[in-house]
């Protein structure tokens, strides 16, 4: 499985979100590849990638299998990905 992250330098939330998703790579096991929402312009085209940023795809077999947008918790997390995802994989 592999988690997709599309943050900016300017952005407040990506910042608070980066520890977050690395408990999440951690924690599922995840192969993590990031972009960067002004100089990635194509993949930012390629994902339909709105306004709303940090945005968190995770993928199976190139399949999206949950986009999470915008700033959560470490608690709103592990409930979005709590039976998406099995730990470990």
């Amino acid at each position: 499985m592999k988690l997709i992250k599309f943050s900016a330098l300017w952005c407040p939330s990506c910042l608070i979100m980066n520890g977050r998703i690395n408990k999440i790579i951690n924690k599922y096991n995840l192969e993590c590849v990031e972009y960067d929402y002004d100089v990635d312009t194509d993949k930012v085209d390629t994902y339909k990638v709105g306004d709303i940023l940090p945005v968190i795809i995770i993928e199976n077999n190139n399949k999206e299998i949950i986009r999470i947008i915008g700033e959560k918790s470490d608690k709103e997390l592990d409930k979005i990905l709590e039976g998406v995802i099995d730990e470990k994989n």
